[in-house]
């Protein structure tokens, strides 16, 4: 179930340019509600299974799994990987508010890919529909 208070505040913050390092759990968290819940979300991931680690330079590292259609997030690194996202988390909460364009800070190096790339463009995609849930 997607948690109405919380896209409230997070689409609240991102519209007024407050959306900081310190939203990005609040955020994964939707973004995994709404990926458990949202057609279009759940139709990019059919029989995509995947568990990325997000390492943020300057805040702690994150995690999602998607599997089954099911999204789950929390704070630390998984062992076994299929996809590392490396940013500085200045950059990372840019890239989830919509203010950064995921392309251009691979392309800068400001984005660092371990794992496929393909894999990397796919989250960029749910990404920007969840971008487009939140309504930013």
């Amino acid at each position: 179930m997607i948690n109405q208070d919380l896209k409230e505040a997070l689409n609240e913050k991102i519209e007024e340019g407050e959306f900081d390092v310190v939203d990005i759990p609040a955020y994964l968290t939707l973004f995994c509600e709404m990926g458990t819940e949202v057609e279009e979300l759940q139709e990019e991931v059919e029989g995509w299974e995947r568990r990325i680690n997000f390492e943020l330079a300057g805040a702690n590292a994150h995690w999602i799994i998607i599997e089954d259609g099911q999204f789950s997030t929390g704070e630390g690194a998984l062992e076994d990987a299929n996809l590392v996202l490396k940013l500085d988390a200045i950059n990372a909460a840019q890239v989830f508010a919509g203010d950064m364009d995921a392309k251009a800070a691979y392309m800068s190096g400001a984005l660092k890919v371990e794992g496929e790339l393909p894999d990397a463009v796919k989250m960029q995609t749910l990404i920007e529909i969840v971008g487009e849930e939140i309504e930013y």
